[in-house]
């Protein structure tokens, strides 16, 4: 190689040694990723096929996350017990009963039943994935590995959203979701032959663990900065959540007329773009700073939530999601500033407590999103999600601030 070509950083992690599945990982995630993928873009035609009302769709986001939420914890320490394979074989289990029973769903509470078993099982495989990534190659790299990984859900959300669309305008919405379920168990299989060998043993979860020394004080994360990143990550699942299930289907169903094909097409476009800038993204956070790149984003994800009740048209309104997609690009941040800060110790429990609090703002934003919508209309819905994003973007800006500096380098 030349020195030239050494002198560079290329944005993509260099994949050596058991971190060369990480392909076959992100493969995976993909087709699992297909089960929620389809979702959005099927709302509005199962709320109409079931007779529900804008309060009871915010539910159905709830019963995908509140599960999910309550399970955070526990499974944190499960994973200890049983082993990380076993969790993941679990998780994916659980997604493809859910995805299934999503298909045959005759009621508000069967569809509510089948969102609960597929959050607990996203949540279950999530959670060892996460501490994969964090784990599964050099700490300089953390947010482009957490980037690649968005990025392949993105992919199956702009891939499933815009195959169930189209199936649902020919076939029926329940043929969406049983597309879906034919990515998961392809997903679960590809797993079994090309992923969980790896992550078995990057992980070491099932083997005896020396008791650790306490961190020393100098190396002990601040309580203040701790908080602020959870209250980011809270944020932004607020604004998935709130955004992009519940409010964006359903005011492009309802407001606008659009049918599931053309709302999947929207927000296909979106993820489309944000896959194409999560490495740039990643690569960037870990280069100049993550804060940097943080509250740009957030501030990119609050404009699209903003236009998006005041669009008038499908361009318009593709361009509104496309925005708050975009700055969902940012999402992997916040994972990568709890390692950081954690010195180290960032494991299956730390991560429990992370997926914890996320899965709060996941379980508060559709229920609420959706009761404001249907009290004071669209408008008011958009508005309650800009304001909890605002507000804690800026908290996490006031105390996060100091680490506003490019990370120093290594050497090698």
């Amino acid at each position: 190689m030349s020195a030239r070509g050494r002198g560079r950083r290329s944005p993509i992690p260099r994949l050596t040694g058991e971190s060369a599945a990480l392909g076959w990982f992100l493969f995976v995630s993909f087709l699992l990723n297909f089960g929620q993928g389809v979702y959005p873009p099927l709302l509005a035609e199962v709320v109409a096929a079931l007779g529900l009302s804008l309060a009871a769709a915010g539910f159905l986001g709830t019963a995908f996350s509140l599960p999910r939420s309550l399970m955070a914890l526990p499974a944190g320490m499960l994973v200890d017990r049983i082993g990380p394979i076993a969790m993941m074989q679990t998780g994916m289990a659980l997604v493809l009963a859910g995805t299934l029973a999503a298909a045959t769903a005759s009621s508000l509470g069967g569809m509510a039943l089948a969102r609960a078993l597929v959050g607990v099982g996203y949540g279950s495989t999530a959670l060892v994935g996460i501490v994969y990534l964090m784990q599964a190659g050099p700490p300089t790299q953390r947010t482009r590995r957490g980037n690649m990984y968005e990025g392949a859900l993105i992919s199956a959300n702009a891939v499933s959203g815009y195959l169930a669309g189209t199936v649902s305008v020919h076939f029926g919405w329940r043929w969406g979701f049983g597309a879906a379920a034919v990515a998961v168990t392809a997903g679960w299989l590809t797993a079994i032959w090309r992923v969980f060998p790896t992550i078995r043993r990057v992980l070491q979860v099932r083997a005896p663990r020396v008791e650790a020394a306490p961190a020393p004080a100098s190396r002990r994360p601040a309580t203040a900065s701790l908080f602020a990143i959870y209250l980011v990550a809270f944020a932004l699942a607020f604004g998935w959540a709130g955004a992009i299930v519940t409010l964006a289907p359903l005011y492009g169903g309802q407001r606008l007329g659009l049918n599931a094909a053309t709302i999947g097409r929207a927000l296909a476009i979106g993820y489309v773009v944000e896959a194409i800038l999560l490495l740039p993204v990643g690569w960037a956070a870990d280069t100049f700073g993550r804060l940097r790149v943080l509250l740009p984003g957030m501030a990119v994800l609050i404009t699209g939530i903003a236009l998006l009740p005041l669009t008038g048209g499908v361009a318009g309104y593709t361009l509104a999601c496309t925005l708050v997609i975009v700055g969902m690009t940012v999402w992997m941040i916040p994972a990568s500033l709890l390692a950081e800060h954690l010195h180290g110790q960032f494991g299956s429990r730390a991560v429990a407590a992370y997926r914890f609090v996320t899965d709060l703002g996941m379980v508060a934003a559709p229920v609420i999103v959706g009761w404001l919508t249907g009290w004071r209309g669209f408008g008011t819905g958009a508005a309650a999600v800009a304001i909890v994003l605002f507000a804690c973007a800026t908290v996490g800006g006031l105390v996060l601030g100091p680490r506003w500096r490019r990370p120093v380098r290594r050497p090698g």
